[in-house]
């Protein structure tokens, strides 16, 4: 009898959750409604999702979560999308390794105003699924694009670098990352952190492209530091990279393991060469 009595309470709770739902549709806010999601009329306080799925908070986020799946996205305008939000952040609350919450959040979530309550849903997601990366990817993404924030974007990328299983993202991963830390730090701490990253790495080729990452930019960071040098003592600065070496600065230009050499910027700065 016992599991039949789940069963009949389970079906209760899910029943008083459709038609909360439906409540909400058929009584929410009616302006403009024909152009909007009908999905998202309402957002219903958390205590009263927890209490209406008898106090099972995933049963609650599992029943939010699948009037999100239902919406229609791309009819949606700001206040929707807006809603939609908060939706995505009660699910997080309610159940933070809730898998589709955090795919949609990383996918839909994604311009200026709503990237807080993305970060927020993914934040909450890599905290609650120590095996998964992907949460972390998009988090580090959106530090990196959105918040114009590269170094915590890197930073991100190489947490989730354990959580993954296959040597080739592996690799991959932290490509992106030793990227990103290069336009996040200058050129010399950026060669410690991308160095440091070689010596923890295992033998083989991407031991070897981390350690040609990490000698240019200890090139660079020479380079800069001589450009330095000769604008203190030339009152100018550099017209030509040969300037250095004329002047007894650096004994010669580093060869880049890269190939693709160095140059100076518009103002006279030591950068590395653009890809041809």
């Amino acid at each position: 009898m016992k599991p039949l009595a789940s069963g009949f309470r389970s079906g209760v709770m899910f029943a008083a959750a459709v038609a909360v739902f439906a409540m909400s549709v058929l009584f929410g806010p009616r302006e403009a409604q024909h152009e909007r999601s009908r999905e998202l009329t309402l957002r219903v306080p958390l205590i009263f999702q927890i209490l209406t799925a008898a106090g099972d908070r995933y049963l609650a986020a599992n029943l939010s979560g699948f009037r999100i799946l239902v919406s229609e996205a791309y009819r949606m305008g700001p206040a929707e999308l807006s809603l939609q939000a908060q939706l995505q952040k009660d699910v997080s609350w309610l159940n933070p390794a809730h898998e589709d919450n955090y795919y949609i959040a990383a996918a839909i979530l994604s311009v200026p105003e709503l990237i807080p309550a993305a970060q927020y849903i993914l934040r909450r997601a890599a905290d609650a699924r120590p095996t998964d990366w992907q949460p972390l990817f998009y988090y580090g993404f959106n530090r990196y694009y959105f918040e114009k924030d590269p170094i915590a974007g890197a930073q991100a990328l190489l947490e989730a670098v354990p959580r993954m299983r296959d040597e080739g993202e592996s690799w991959t991963m932290q490509n992106l990352a030793a990227r990103w830390i290069e336009r996040g730090y200058s050129a010399a701490d950026a060669a410690r952190i991308v160095g440091g990253m070689a010596d923890n790495a295992n033998p083989g080729r991407f031991k070897r492209y981390l350690n040609h990452r990490a000698q240019r930019l200890r090139d660079l960071a020479m380079l800069k530091d001589a450009a330095a040098r000769f604008r203190e003592t030339q009152g100018r600065r550099l017209n030509s990279l040969d300037e250095l070496v004329t002047m007894k600065l650096i004994e010669h230009i580093p060869e880049d393991p890269f190939r693709r050499g160095y140059t100076l910027d518009p103002r006279g700065e030591p950068v590395f060469a653009q890809k041809r």
